[in-house]
């Protein structure tokens, strides 16, 4: 993806203010002024449309709307991590016996199959990841959070790269 540098915006709005000069020349018509000359107020709109452009054509509309796919290191930590994660809850939950809020066991178990259902999905997308496998890797991104009882075994080893540039973020 290729960044949008300020003079790229520039030279476009610069070569918009000389397509209109030349078709009022070759209209007859009085032709607006070079681009030198043209008024800050006219010009902040023309600036503002070609970084529009530049931005849609350099990718980062995209990038900000659909999430980085996860490498292959990347589901394998976050299988480690939530195998480590459920682990411990069923360790914990076996301490507490039959002292737990009733529904516990069964909600645990409902996350472990859904779990296991969209890493299914995950590791066999291969080149045909589609929105179903952003949908199931989101969830096990939330739940690789909500599952972690100890925040500090919290290594994020399964946050694909470019996750804090992509808008839905806040989603984790």
């Amino acid at each position: 993806m290729r960044p949008v540098l300020r003079d790229d915006v520039r030279q476009l709005a610069k070569r918009w203010v000389d397509q209109a000069r030349t078709d009022a020349l070759r209209n007859g018509e009085e032709p607006p002024p070079a681009f030198a000359d043209v008024p800050d107020d006219q010009r902040a709109p023309l600036f503002h449309e070609a970084h529009y452009w530049h931005t849609l054509a350099s990718g980062l509309f995209m990038e900000q709307s659909v999430p980085p796919r996860p490498s292959t290191a990347n589901i394998r930590a976050m299988r480690s991590h939530l195998a480590e994660s459920c682990a411990l809850l069923h360790s914990m939950m076996d301490r507490r016996g039959d002292v737990l809020p009733e529904g516990a066991r069964e909600q645990l178990a409902t996350l472990e199959l859904r779990v296991a259902m969209a890493l299914d999905l995950v590791e066999n997308a291969g080149a045909a990841w589609a929105r179903e496998t952003d949908a199931a890797w989101h969830e096990l991104m939330l739940l690789a959070r909500l599952l972690t009882y100890d925040p500090a075994r919290n290594s994020d080893e399964w946050v694909p790269e470019g996750w804090n540039d992509f808008a839905g973020a806040y989603l984790v």
